[in-house]
This record gives C-alpha cells, sequence and structure tokens, in this order.
C-alpha cells in the first residue's frame, strides 16, 4: 500500500468518525433541546397556573379591604346618626318650656338638696331662671351662683371642692353610653 492510499484511508476514516461524532452530537443537541422545551413548557403552565392563583387571592384580599372599609363607613356614618340624635335631644332639652325647663331642672337638683352648695348655670339659664331658682331653693342650702359656666343647659353643682356636672351634655353622655344599642336598633333594623 502506498502512502498516498493509507492517507487518503486515514482521512476517509477521520471524516466518518467525525461525520458519526456530529451526528451523535445532534442527536444529543436534540434531545436536550426537546427536553429544555418540555421543562420550558411545564415551568410556563406552573407559572400561569401560581399567577392565576395569586391573582385570585389578591382579588380576595382588595375585595376584603373593600368590604371592610364599607363597613367602617356603615358604622361611621351610623354613629354619626347617632350622635346627631342626642345632639338634637339636648336642643330639645334645652328648648323645652320655661316651666318645664325649670320642673326639669328642680327635678335634678332634688337628691342633693340637704346638702349646702352652689349652682352654676349658663348666661341664658341664669337670666331666665336664676331667681325662679333662687326662689324655690330659699329653703335649702343651695344657692344660684353669680358665676356662669359654658354649657348648653343643665348646670354644675359646686359642693365644696366637688362639681358634679349635670350639664345637659354630660346628661346626654351619660345616656348615650347607656341606650346607644337600644337607639342603633330602632334606627338601622
Amino acid at each position: 500500500m502506498s502512502i498516498e492510499s493509507i492517507t487518503a484511508r486515514i482521512l476517509q476514516e477521520a471524516k466518518d468518525e467525525a461525520e458519526q461524532w456530529m451526528k451523535q452530537t445532534e442527536s444529543e443537541r436534540d434531545a436536550l433541546l426537546a427536553g429544555a422545551a418540555e421543562e420550558a413548557e411545564a415551568a410556563k403552565k406552573e407559572m400561569a397556573v401560581k399567577a392565576e392563583e395569586d391573582a385570585k387571592v389578591l382579588g380576595e384580599r382588595r375585595n376584603s379591604v373593600a368590604e371592610l372599609e364599607a363597613r367602617k363607613m356603615r358604622l361611621s356614618a351610623k354613629q354619626e346618626m347617632i350622635d346627631r340624635s342626642f345632639e338634637e335631644a339636648a336642643k330639645l332639652l334645652a328648648g323645652m318650656p320655661e316651666k318645664e325647663y325649670q320642673a326639669f331642672l328642680m327635678e335634678l337638683l332634688t337628691p342633693y338638696q340637704a346638702q349646702p352648695g352652689e349652682i352654676l348655670l349658663n348666661e341664658k339659664d341664669k337670666k331666665a331662671y336664676g331667681e325662679a331658682l333662687t326662689e324655690a331653693l330659699k329653703e335649702s342650702p343651695l344657692s344660684v351662683s353669680e358665676e356662669t359656666v359654658s354649657i348648653q343647659g343643665g348646670f354644675i353643682l359646686r359642693q365644696g371642692s366637688v362639681a358634679l356636672n349635670a350639664s345637659l351634655e354630660k346628661l346626654m353622655e351619660t345616656q348615650k353610653k347607656q341606650i346607644t344599642a337600644e337607639i342603633a336598633a330602632v334606627l338601622f333594623s
């Protein structure tokens, strides 16, 4: 055999071997690409499912927050209506006819007439009822003070270092604590 034929044969074997390696490499590459494509598709589906679940959870949270805010707003509106009801009640008490209002004040003072003290009224009530109360209490150790206080109506009874707040505002606040649930049931049922 000649060198040329040996060289040709070696070249041919190298080409055949290279071609075989190329085919094997292409086959492995195709298998890797197919596997990667399957993994990518599975990951895509998994991400789509997760995104859908996340969107659902987010939507539910937003709905819950919106419902909570709506409940807060309704509760606030109801509370405002109750507050207005008590404000109107205080105005009605302050605007009672003179004889009824004076009787109301005397009724509030009844439990305290046995001990000395000073009755402080607002300026309007002092002008309207001061003399009448002084006359009504002349047998009692209570007296109407020359001093006035800034209240809507009712009085402050000062007995020594103790002051009893019987202002309409305080009376309404006390009643409000006691009957708010009943009022809410009447107004909103």
